[in-house]
């Protein structure tokens, strides 16, 4: 009766679990977007009017949250579990380049990772916070709960994206696994993501459109180098 040696056995395992390590960034910022932008659709379809801005009206605040309370507790359900996707997606894209060698840069990559999907956790369960009646009875209080899940969902989550694409585009390109190109945009959209922050500095929040645009494009980026990722591995492998 032939034996297998232990080698051989470790050979059917990397077999095994190989093509989990190479899908995960694929998979995982896919499911990522379904319950982020689930969450979006539902602020924004399903909504009677817009969501608040920052310094809206308190009237109109109010008059949002009061007829949106579902709508609300329910975006926030989707936005809070795509968060929790988001640090799989991120341990897949640290653990990529901590294989290269590369420790420092692997857990700047995971840290930023984890204060972004953080901030987007937390602004997802306050949106339960918000709508409680004792907060809607007080106008100051679900003022700052509104302005607060803005801050962690906004400012804070996109700032965090910033060591992500930057230094993750720059390991990656010394590594040989990413097109300088690429790596180039990384750090450009890194320092995209940095000036969302000058959001924060004038009173009247005149500068929020910066923090879209960081975010939605640094995603794609994301999602590209994913992609681009799973294919270089699943070569090297073959």
């Amino acid at each position: 009766m032939p034996v297998q040696s232990p080698s051989a056995n470790r050979v059917d395992e990397r077999g095994v679990t190989a093509p989990a390590r190479e899908s995960g960034g694929v998979v995982s910022i896919a499911v990522f977007f379904l319950f982020f932008i689930l969450g979006l659709m539902l602020h924004s379809a399903l909504a009677t009017t817009t969501y608040p801005a920052p310094d809206d009206a308190a009237d109109l605040l109010l008059e949002w949250r009061r007829d949106n309370g579902d709508v609300s507790r329910l975006s926030g359900a989707a936005l809070s579990i795509s968060a929790l996707v988001f640090t799989w997606f991120c341990s897949w894209f640290a653990s990529v380049i901590h294989r290269t060698g590369r420790t420092q840069a692997a857990f700047v990559v995971f840290a930023g990772g984890l204060f972004s999907a953080l901030g987007l956790f937390l602004s997802g369960v306050l949106q339960w916070v918000a709508q409680r009646p004792e907060t809607l009875a007080e106008m100051p209080v679900l003022r700052v709960v509104h302005q607060i899940t803005f801050v962690l969902g906004g400012p804070l989550v996109v700032t965090s994206l910033a060591p992500i694409v930057a230094v993750g585009g720059i390991a990656l390109v010394r590594a040989g696994l990413l097109q300088k190109w690429l790596g180039y945009v990384g750090v450009a959209l890194g320092v995209i993501c940095l000036g969302s922050v000058v959001m924060l500095i004038p009173e009247d929040g005149s500068l929020t459109f910066l923090v879209p645009i960081g975010r939605f494009l640094s995603l794609l980026w994301l999602t590209v180098v994913a992609v681009v990722l799973t294919g270089r591995i699943g070569r090297a492998r073959a």
